[in-house]
Formats: C-alpha cells, sequence, structure tokens
C-alpha cells in the first residue's frame, strides 16, 4: 500500500520510493541513485519524461521480477519511478558510519572546525624562539659574567692574547648570541635595551681575535673594552648605531659551535660516574642548557644550509638530547643522562660529517 500525505509534498514522495525499495529488496536491486558530492543525499527526482511517439520503450526485469522500462532519453524507470532514486548499494550506505554535516537554514553546510597546529614547545606562533622555557634570564646573566671574567684575564698582555685568541674568537660569537636571546627573551637585564651593541662587539671580538701579533691584540682589546661598558650601563662615544642584525649575521656559527662542543665534550668526559653525576648537579645544568639553547641559536633562519631538512634535523636532535640531559639531570635519573649524551654526540657527528665544523 502507498500512502500519501497531502500536506508533505517531500514525504509524498519519499515514502513510495521507500515502499518499492522494500519490495525490491536491498540484495537484488541494481541500483543508480547517486549523492551530492559523495554526501549521502540523493538526487532530485524528475517529472516522468513521455514517450516518443512511434517508438518503443524497451523493459528488462530485475531478478525480483519488477518491470524496468528505458525511455527515449535512456533513462530507467520503474512503473512511474525512475530507476535513479534507488541506491547502488542500499546495505553499504547503510553501513557508512561517516557523519553527515547538518544542513544550516541559509542552505549551506557547515564547515568543520579545523585542530589548530601546535607550535613546537620552543618556537611559538610567530616564528621567535620560546627562550624563557628554554633559558633562564639570570642563566643568561651568569653565562656573561663567565665570558667577561674569561676576556679580562685573556687581555692582560699580548702574551695571555696569544695564549687564548682562539678561545676569544668563542667568546665573541657566544656574546653576540646571547645578545640576541636577551633581546627577545620576555625577562629584563639592564643592558637588554642596548642588546645591538652587545651584538655589534660580540661580532667584532670574533673577527679581531682570528690571529697572533699586536694588531689582533689591540683590536680584540678595544672591542673586549667597549663590550665591557655596554654592559655596565656605559655606551662608549665611538659605538656609532649598529643594525640590530639577526643571530646568522653577528653570532659566527663557527664560535657558537665550539661553545657547544665544550659543553658536550665537559659532560661526557667528566661525568662519568652516577657519585659524579649528583656531585656536579649544577654545573651539568648550566652546560647541558646552553648546549640546547645554542642549538636553537645555529638553527635560525638567518645561518647558511638553515632551511635545508638535514641541517634542521640534525639541530633538533641536538637540541632534543641538550633538554633531555638538563630533564635527566633535573629528575637525577642517570641512565637518562647517559641517554641523551649519546644523542648529542651522535648528532654532532652526523652533522659535522655533512656540514663540517663551521
Amino acid at each position: 500500500m502507498i500512502l500519501r500525505d497531502a500536506t508533505c509534498p517531500a514525504a509524498a514522495r519519499l515514502i513510495p520510493v521507500l515502499g518499492l525499495a522494500f519490495c525490491l529488496g536491498c540484495g537484488d536491486a541494481k541500483t543508480a541513485a547517486k549523492t551530492a558530492g559523495g554526501g549521502g543525499q540523493a538526487a532530485t527526482t524528475s517529472p516522468k519524461p513521455q514517450a516518443v511517439d512511434g517508438d518503443a520503450e524497451p523493459t528488462t526485469k530485475t531478478s525480483s521480477g519488477k518491470h524496468v522500462r528505458i525511455d527515449a532519453d535512456g533513462r530507467k524507470w520503474i512503473g512511474d519511478i525512475p530507476y535513479d532514486v534507488f541506491f547502488d548499494d542500499p546495505l553499504a550506505v547503510v553501513s557508512n558510519a561517516a557523519t553527515v554535516p547538518t544542513m544550516s537554514p541559509g542552505g549551506t553546510p557547515p564547515v568543520a572546525p579545523q585542530t589548530p597546529s601546535t607550535p613546537s614547545p620552543t618556537t611559538p606562533a610567530g616564528g621567535v624562539a620560546d627562550w624563557k622555557s628554554m633559558i633562564s634570564m639570570d642563566q643568561l646573566v651568569d653565562e656573561t659574567k663567565r665570558v667577561r671574567n674569561h676576556l679580562t684575564s685573556s687581555l692582560q698582555s699580548q702574551g695571555t692574547y696569544n695564549g687564548n685568541y682562539k678561545e676569544l674568537q668563542v667568546d665573541g660569537a657566544v656574546m653576540a648570541a646571547i645578545a640576541g636571546i636577551v633581546a627577545q627573551h620576555p625577562d629584563d637585564v639592564s643592558w637588554k635595551p642596548n642588546a645591538r651593541y652587545v651584538k655589534d662587539y660580540g661580532h667584532k671580538l670574533f673577527e679581531a681575535s682570528k690571529a697572533l701579533g699586536r694588531e689582533p691584540y689591540e683590536q680584540s682589546q678595544t672591542s673586549a673594552e667597549g663590550l665591557a661598558a655596554v654592559l655596565s650601563g656605559n655606551l662608549p662615544a665611538d659605538a656609532g648605531d649598529p643594525a640590530d642584525k639577526p643571530f646568522g649575521e653577528v653570532a659566527h656559527r663557527a664560535g657558537v659551535m665550539k661553545r657547544i662542543e665544550k659543553a658536550s665534550e665537559w659532560m661526557r668526559s667528566n661525568i662519568d660516574s652516577e657519585t659524579v653525576f649528583k656531585k656536579e648537579k649544577d654545573q651539568i645544568l648550566t652546560e647541558a642548557t646552553l648546549l640546547a639553547v645554542l642549538g636553537k641559536v645555529v638553527s635560525d633562519p638567518s645561518y647558511e644550509s638553515a632551511d635545508e631538512d638535514d641541517y634542521k634535523g640534525f639541530a633538533q636532535r641536538l637540541i632534543d638530547g641538550g633538554r633531555d640531559a638538563v630533564t635527566a639531570t633535573q629528575e637525577q635519573a642517570y641512565p637518562k643522562f647517559q641517554e641523551a649524551i649519546n644523542k648529542i654526540t651522535k648528532a654532532c657527528a652526523d652533522c659535522h660529517a655533512n656540514y663540517g665544523n663551521g
């Protein structure tokens, strides 16, 4: 029996369709309903076309015995119902558990919400590293003091300079890197407004201390004095107006990598037992933190090759190894610390094999 409801045209069309679908049987009816965009909505039924005079409409039978006729336009009909209102495979349609979005009142399907990407723990939205999550301002100040003390002892004379000039290059690169971090760090230090001058003097120190002799010594001494003056809150009269350059233009990678290597070597050579591991907790935290932070510095896009996938991978492994060493030390988990050191060592070896030492 076919029921019709004059007050609901959509229902009047749907009920006979459903009734006939049950008569034909899901497994026997070979159907051809198509869904809009694959979303599962049946096509709108078109009025029955008229047969062309003089043309016989061929008929076939379904496996359930229902006559299917084909009109002059090649369209199939079962009785007065277009063949294409049925699904090709009703059971497959029923078993499809995909959610069909509800239509809004205006007729436009709602857009599925997208899950926002989660920034890296060390690189929040905006591209600037989250330095505070990696190193405190106090730790940056401590490393700055270490560098200043080393500069004082190494530049007392040309002789002391000659014995330490390669380490002075490292000091210059590290101070330029620290100044770049301080400029982006959310916490404050007295010389933060003049961080670009510290970067400039650090870069000059690296360049000046590349050779032996009086001239390099005097140039290094001048750069170190200017650096010390800015850190003390006094801007030298001849400081000029240096541009605020990115890491790659002021913190020479070779010098920064030497400081990373020094931290790695100290931990690998000296922390050789759980007893020493517990005893040297504070120094390990200092070295492991600096290693991770400077690894982040040399991954800055301003460095050559920093956009290459291999380079990025080596840098990230180094950073992760440093952070793992920090975590293991905080937890006093010596086996985890050893694993972190192995990760750092392999990352450095693989990187140097591909990119050299600077």
